[in-house]
């Protein structure tokens, strides 16, 4: 049972007794009030529950994969690709499903620093590149060959320390017979010139230097035109069960940071990247402990504003337990079992939120607390306080979910899943607001309301209110009075907004319009690369250095035929990947199919028409090089076929003859064969993209491509018309791609739900097009702001922005709702009303989340500091507008009255026009003050 109040004061009853839209307000809030009137009856039995419900043994496994596009055409192109590379041929029925296996690609054949007496390096040996510190300058010049000499000696002391491997026959060793000698320029004029050379001796060898090109330890830059570069690399070979163990030990040590006068270095593991994720994990935990520690400052900033230390613990809680019931609502309910470590930054954007919803229940409290009659017990402090606070918290509520659940559009697992958990988070929180929060005010009051008067026991209870400790009379501490920043926001602030309002509005708009110009004209990103440590740091250093050396790989596009694409895998989970898709037209066994086949690889690498490529793997072409080979030297292959193309009812057999000779099916990638049929044919082609190549760059390659595919197809002979593209670099830049329309799509789709949430709270279209403009403003600010200090649109920067859009709303829907619903006749008198009833808690929520943010700027992960970089700029825009945009709009133009207002139309038998205004108006004026404190607080 609920107990009710025990007197209603009569400034409330008349309140309640208002006609129209005063009726049609108390009506929708009516499951508020009663919510309030419980949790104000029995706030511990309340607060208990609430605890008790959120809390519970569940387990978190964080996971950092998934990072690229998936359901996209491109996407669904290169997954079944890596599929096909992956697909166990030997135990799967090729029908088109089968096990989901992690889907990495394969490894290429390590390379050899000669035919007859060195080792093949591993991908788990060292690399240490040299780069010259002028970009003009060669290191193949004496005096710099010289200090790269000097700096790899001075490498192969710090491996003599146990994790360089040891001599083995017919291997060149250095001196002293400790460790095999790195595969580099040195090494290789050593070798040729004496290993006994000192290092101020060496000369660069023509001949030698070109060896070393072929084997990737020169950049690209050299060429037998212009035979200088300005990058080298060397591979220490190292003992594989404790090479990244001994290269972390160095690392930490410092002892492999080498560098000479005109030379510096970088270091990483040969074609493996166990070294760089374990420096980058260690870089990331050492700044989670930094970020975590902003959950500090935010407790003292929320301490400092509500004075008691009961209320700032729990709002803190509020805040943590909202995670595990968003956890219950993704886990359970939605049944997403990827859990990537992104989720856990939702924290530090709850906080804002929370610490907002905080602010917004302790200050609706005190305002009711001063407008009811002076020692009003808690129920009727809750039926004032609750329903005002819970509507105002949902306007926010609502639309911050609304616009984190839109990112979801976004087709990248860890962006998409973390949309989805953050807009649980919000609506949980919303939800322990109203439950846990309230409750603990109220019980609060409660308890202060019951402590003796003695001083002794008012400083016992300033945990609860510092303020109680004080050298006031009791009757006056318990007499509510307004708070220095509410008397701020009413009177010089609203006095300077009101004064100013042109001079801010101009200001404002001038912002504006150099941010819509910043934003028109920007730039795709010059790099598809995504930097996670700063460009100093050597593991940094070395990713993009490491970009000067022509690898294999590093730039191929494949022609895939016999697959569909398509992704029949769980797009919010990376560890369950698609079936193997086949083609049920494919069949390159007539005469015309394979004569097609051999002009495509011919055409593709020659045609001006043709995109810029390369052919370095045409799978019919070496399959007829090798028949025609086979009848030259007297062995005839195929039943006596001398070259393509073979009888069509020998074409399959010829080509599981071609794959069993030199055990091709080992290694040979281009062509898959199941049943004796050949099912899938890859062809490969060298082209000018790569990882670091530009947004549009890549854009023109893949738009090539699709013309050229597409004019292909369209001649081709039945069986072979499903040919398609597709490349790692073009998977990497559809995963930007999606994330940049990602952003805008939900900077559309929040800015629509701003406007719909706002028109159905305050019924008003000029109030709804203020506050949309305003959220717009607040991202056009941040966004513009950040291109102006160099940032691109890249990947990072699409996560930060999926988490500013979510945050860009609150501040001005609290002042929107607040002028509405401010019982004031005068535009003026509701700019004032609005500010003193939202402007300190709107304030003081900004400052908290601010300050958390600034926290984030000693951090060393970039996306760290990107995230803090949003999180300040967000704040600060979003309290500028709010205090200097939105209500100078409201105290220039904003709707009085009936003004604009669709209210008349949602009442039956309402009169309108002038009649009605001037009733409201007049009932306005007879209300003794404290019926218009109520009205306004309700």
């Amino acid at each position: 049972p609920v107990s009710r109040p025990t007197k209603v004061p009569r400034a409330l009853r008349r309140h309640r007794r208002q006609s129209g839209t005063a009726r049609a307000q108390m009506g929708t809030s009516v499951v508020a009030l009663r919510l309030s009137r419980a949790l104000g009856s029995r706030p511990a039995a309340s607060l208990a529950i609430s605890a008790t419900a959120t809390a519970g043994n569940f387990s978190i496994a964080a996971d950092n994969a998934g990072w690229y596009s998936r359901g996209t055409t491109l996407a669904d192109r290169h997954v079944q690709l890596l599929r096909l590379f992956d697909w166990d041929w030997s135990d799967s029925e090729y029908s088109g499903c089968g096990p989901s296996i992690s889907a990495d690609c394969w490894a290429q054949e390590p390379r050899r620093l000669s035919e007859e007496k060195c080792k093949k390096t591993r991908s788990s040996d060292l690399t240490v590149i040299y780069r010259a510190k002028q970009s003009d300058a060669d290191l193949l010049s004496p005096d710099l060959l010289r200090q790269v000499c000097e700096l790899e000696s001075e490498a192969i002391r710090v491996l003599r320390a146990g994790a360089c491997q040891p001599p083995s026959s017919g291997c060149s060793a250095v001196r002293g017979g400790e460790c095999l000698a790195p595969v580099s320029v040195v090494s290789l004029l050593r070798d040729s010139l004496g290993w006994e050379l000192a290092c101020a001796d060496l000369a660069a060898d023509p001949a030698t230097v070109r060896l070393a090109e072929a084997l990737g330890l020169v950049g690209y830059d050299y060429t037998a035109d212009s035979p200088s570069t300005r990058t080298l690399a060397a591979v220490f070979p190292l003992v594989r069960d404790s090479a990244l163990d001994f290269l972390l030990e160095v690392h930490h040590a410092g002892t492999l940071r080498l560098a000479s006068a005109n030379v510096d270095t970088a270091y990483g593991m040969w074609r493996r990247d166990d070294f760089r994720d374990a420096v980058r994990d260690e870089v990331l935990f050492s700044d989670m402990a930094l970020v975590y520690g902003s959950l500090v400052v935010s407790l003292v900033c929320v301490l400092a504003y509500t004075r008691s230390l009961f209320l700032s613990v729990v709002g803190l809680l509020q805040v943590c337990f909202s995670f595990p019931l968003a956890f219950f609502c993704y886990s359970i309910v939605c049944r997403l079992d990827f859990f990537p470590f992104l989720n856990f930054l939702g924290l530090f954007v709850i906080m804002g939120i929370g610490v907002d919803d905080l602010f917004v229940v302790v200050d609706k409290w005190s305002q009711a607390a001063r407008s009811l009659p002076p020692g009003s017990d808690v129920p009727t402090i809750a039926a004032v306080a609750g329903p005002d606070a819970a509507l105002t918290m949902l306007l926010t509520s609502l639309t911050t979910a609304a616009a984190f659940f839109a990112t979801a559009v976004v087709p990248v697992a860890p962006v998409r899943v973390f949309a989805i958990f953050m807009g649980f988070m919000v609506l949980a929180d919303y939800l322990l607001c109203l439950t846990v929060t309230f409750s603990a005010v109220c019980l609060q009051h409660r308890w202060l309301q019951r402590a003796p008067s003695s001083r002794r026991a008012r400083c016992l209870l300033s945990l609860l209110d510092f303020s109680r400790c004080s050298s006031r009379p009791p009757q006056e501490a318990a007499a509510p009075r307004a708070r220095v920043l509410e008397r701020l926001m009413s009177g010089p602030m609203h006095i300077a907004v009101h004064r100013g309002r042109f001079v801010l509005l101009a200001l404002f708009f001038a912002a504006l319009g150099l941010c819509v110009w910043q934003v028109a004209n920007i730039s795709p990103p010059s790099s598809t690369a995504v930097q996670l440590l700063p460009e100093s740091h050597v593991v940094e250093r070395y990713e993009t250095w490491k970009q000067d050396f022509a690898e294999e790989d590093s730039s191929e596009m494949f022609v895939v035929w016999g697959l569909t694409p398509g992704d029949t895998g769980d797009h919010n989970n990376p560890e369950l990947v698609t079936d193997l898709l086949a083609d049920l037209d494919w069949d390159p066994s007539s005469r015309e199919a394979q004569r097609w086949l051999l002009d495509f690889c011919n055409a593709t690498a020659s045609d001006p028409a043709a995109p810029r490529a390369t052919d370095i793997g045409c799978p019919l072409r070496d399959m007829d090089d090798w028949l025609v080979d086979s009848a030259a030297a007297g062995q005839p292959r195929c039943g006596g076929a001398s070259r393509l193309p073979v009888p069509p009812d020998a074409f399959h057999p010829c080509v599981e003859e071609y794959l069993s000779s030199e055990d091709r099916y080992s290694w040979y990638m281009g062509m898959r064969t199941y049943r004796g049929r050949l099912v899938a044919l890859v062809a490969s082609y060298k082209v000018v993209i790569n990882f670091d190549s530009s947004y549009e760059q890549v854009r023109d390659t893949v738009d090539e491509w699709e013309g050229w595919m597409d004019t292909q197809n369209k001649g081709a002979p039945d069986g072979v018309r499903g040919g398609f593209f597709t490349s790692a670099r073009v998977h990497w830049w559809d995963t930007n791609r999606s994330m940049l329309l990602g952003a805008y799509y939900s900077i559309g789709a929040a800015l629509a739900v701003v406007f719909v949430v706002v028109l159905l709270a305050t019924l008003n279209p000029l109030t709804t097009v203020y506050a949309t403009v305003s959220v717009g403003t607040v991202l056009l600010l941040v966004i513009g702001t950040v291109l102006g200090m160099g940032w691109e649109l890249g990947f990072l920067e699409g996560i930060c922005f999926a988490i500013l859009i979510g945050l860009s709303c609150d501040f001005v829907l609290h002042m929107a709702h607040a002028y509405t619903s401010a019982d004031q006749p005068t535009r003026e008198l509701k700019s004032r009303d609005a500010l003193a009833r939202m402007g300190p808690p709107v304030f003081a929520a900004a400052m908290t989340t601010l300050s958390t943010g600034l926290v984030m700027f000693g951090c060393t992960f970039v996306f760290f500091f990107q995230f803090g970089t949003i999180l300040v700029l967000t704040m600060l825009y979003s309290i500028l507008t709010s205090l200097f945009f939105f209500l100078p709009l409201t105290n220039a133009a904003g709707p009085t009255g009936r003004c604009c207002s669709l209210a008349p139309l949602s009442t039956k038998g309402r009169a309108s026009g002038g009649a009605d205004k001037e009733a409201s108006t007049q009932q306005a004026r007879a209300a003794e003050p404290e019926a218009g404190q109520i009205r306004q607080s309700l």
